[in-house]
């Protein structure tokens, strides 16, 4: 997996780096806070290479990547 392509493609899912106010991860899942949440090609981002799961909650934009990748993605 090429964790770099995997993080540039979600940012650009997301309406690129100026839409994204924060970013953090748990133990399986990339947490995002966006400015604009229609800007989120929802269905584009499950697509991805890696993806297990996209939702919103609690004001979060939750990417499921799973153990061993989320924090792989976060880094790159």
């Amino acid at each position: 997996m090429n964790y770099q392509e995997m993080a540039s493609q979600v940012l650009e899912k997301i309406g690129g780096k100026s839409n994204l106010i924060s970013g953090a991860h748990c133990a399986t899942r990339l947490r995002l806070v966006v400015a604009d949440e229609k800007s989120i090609e929802k269905e584009a981002i499950e697509e991805i290479d890696g993806v297990k799961g996209v939702f919103l909650a609690q004001g979060q934009l939750q990417i499921i990547f799973g153990t061993g990748i989320v924090n792989k993605v976060y880094d790159a």
